[in-house]
């Protein structure tokens, strides 16, 4: 799997999601993280973890796309964590992926902030098309606004997992550990998207 996990948009927990994803697919082999964010979170995190259970390599470059097959030689999964903000690099990104995971926290500005994330996807539909799907994260359980979020997430076409990230301090305050056993609902979201690509 060749998974990049996008939004333009900031605070999604874009990081959270790709170091968390890549720890589970690491059960199942060789996984590369490549951290495309110049603020380099991903790759801070796995130094800060010391003994971090997967390979970290930074990479925030407008070509990743023609660098990833080189970088992910000898790796059955690879991961891109992609900045908020950054069209050029974010494009790259999803042109090298055969997955995009749109984290996306159930609010009316996420959704609203959505769009130039689509339209990325809309533009290289020629060049790549990759299978994608959303998920929820920051999901404040029992509240309405996630199945509101749902609704409408579907009504634009796409197609979101069932598995939700609820908001907690577990995952707020995981940065700089190594995640080699807990992954949450982390797990789960990741044993749906292999479910889902595969049945394609």
């Amino acid at each position: 799997m060749k998974l990049a996990v996008a939004n333009l948009k900031g605070g999604a927990g874009k990081t959270t999601t790709a170091v968390y994803l890549a720890n589970a697919l690491a059960a199942s082999g060789r996984t590369l993280l490549i951290d495309a964010d110049p603020q380099g979170s991903a790759l801070s995190w796995s130094e800060a973890a010391g003994d971090f259970p997967l390979p970290v390599v930074a990479a925030p470059v407008k070509d990743l796309n023609r660098r990833v097959e080189q970088l992910a030689e000898g790796y059955v999964h690879v991961v891109i964590d992609t900045p908020p903000g950054e069209l050029a690099i974010t494009r790259s990104a999803l042109l090298a992926a055969d997955t995009v995971l749109i984290p996306i926290p159930p609010s009316v500005m996420d959704l609203d902030r959505l769009r130039p994330t689509l339209e990325i996807l809309a533009e290289i539909e020629n060049l790549n098309a990759p299978q994608v799907f959303c998920l929820l994260t920051r999901v404040r359980k029992g509240t309405r606004s996630s199945r509101a979020a749902r609704e409408v997430l579907v009504e634009l076409g796409l197609n979101v997992l069932t598995t939700e990230i609820s908001l907690r301090e577990s995952y707020a305050n995981s940065f700089g550990l190594g995640l080699t056993e807990e992954l949450g609902e982390y797990a789960d979201a990741l044993s749906e998207l292999q479910d889902q690509v595969n049945q394609v």
